[in-house]
């Protein structure tokens, strides 16, 4: 499993998303950590690193560590 690394400034916005956003955050990133190439797309060229979650109510640009098993967080947007 992978270890989810994100930022104070991102915490804020994940925790300001509304309930069923942050609900679908929570629950794509889980399956990140389990699996980031399977639950993610890539995000531009698909170097395996720079991925992103797209769900009906938000994204997130994130960041994938294989020799660390780590995923970083870059981003989060509430789509309306």
């Amino acid at each position: 499993m992978y270890r989810l690394l994100c930022d104070a400034t991102l915490v804020i916005v994940w925790d300001s998303l509304p309930n069923d956003a942050s609900e679908q955050l929570t629950l794509a990133l889980a399956d990140a950590c389990q699996d980031p190439i399977t639950a993610t797309e890539p995000y531009g060229l698909d170097d395996g690193i720079h991925r992103q979650i797209i769900r009906p109510l938000v994204t997130a640009v994130i960041a994938i560590n294989q020799k660390q098993q780590t995923v970083r967080i870059y981003d989060i947007q509430h789509r309306h």
